[in-house]
């Protein structure tokens, strides 16, 4: 499978998300990408293929918002509701990509990736996003 096709300005975090303002991005990011906050409590972009920002203690979510290194960021780390601006399959099992900032299927994480679940498709329009590191490679 390929990565969902995000439409960055129909991702939408629902009215009971949790939002983290506090950090800057520490890269250029584009609303809907995956990010994960960084040691220096920067958000940087996730990535499946890399060691950096897949331990299970990382804090990671989707941009809302749009901005290069150093700008204010709005990030959504945990909503039953989320609309991440791409068509899902319903009852699809969604994770990070091995394209760094992208959604793909979990099913496209393979031997050698750090698997990072994101979350389950509620309809083909809304995600239950709650992202969870494995902390491991896949063998």
């Amino acid at each position: 499978m390929s990565d969902l096709s995000i439409t960055a300005a129909n991702v939408a975090a629902s009215n009971t998300a949790i939002i983290e303002r506090r950090y800057p991005f520490g890269a250029t990011v584009t609303q809907g990408q995956v990010v994960y906050l960084d040691s220096n409590n920067r958000w940087q972009l996730g990535d499946a293929s890399a060691v950096t920002g897949n331990n299970v203690e990382d804090k990671r979510g989707v941009a809302l918002v749009s901005g290069a290194n150093g700008q204010p960021a709005v990030v959504c780390v945990k909503d039953t509701d989320f609309t991440p601006g791409a068509t899902l399959s319903n009852g699809g099992v969604y994770a990070v990509s091995t394209n760094a900032g992208n959604i793909a299927d979990i099913a496209d994480i393979t031997s050698g990736n750090f698997p990072v679940f994101l979350g389950i498709a509620k309809s083909t329009s809304k995600l239950n996003l709650n992202p969870t590191a494995a902390g491991i490679a896949v063998d």
